[in-house]
């Protein structure tokens, strides 16, 4: 298993976080990746 890390973000980020999330149970760790993976 791979070590997690906790980052700051402001709380409006999160909220705009939340309404990307495709499934309930997706990640934020998920949801970061599969922006990075659109913007290569």
């Amino acid at each position: 298993m791979e070590q997690r890390t906790t980052i700051q973000i402001e709380r409006k980020t999160l909220e705009k976080l939340k309404k990307l999330r495709i499934t309930k149970r997706e990640t934020y760790d998920e949801i970061i990746n599969r922006l990075m993976k659109k913007c290569k």
